[in-house]
């Protein structure tokens, strides 16, 4: 499973989503939005030029600013939470 975090540095949902993939021992790419400027394009492209995050990309799926709602179906929906 191949797991990509979007985000900036010190937003909420940013970092909590990177400590539950830390805490559950499961790898993930994590793309700063704020210092990688490919990772800003691509999520000014998702975002028909806007510059949002988080953005969860899990075997390619991509979910757009999910809330800690949708994030928690997220993971259960991809299996992933035990």
């Amino acid at each position: 499973m191949k797991i990509i975090i979007y985000g900036r540095k010190g937003h909420a949902h940013t970092v909590a989503f990177k400590n539950y993939f830390r805490m559950s021992d499961m790898p993930f790419e994590y793309k700063d939005i704020a210092t990688d400027e490919e990772a800003k394009k691509h999520t000014k492209e998702l975002y028909n030029g806007a510059l949002k995050c988080p953005t969860v990309i899990i075997d390619g799926k991509v979910f757009l600013t999910p809330t800690s709602d949708e994030f928690n179906k997220i993971i259960k929906e991809a299996s992933i939470k035990d």
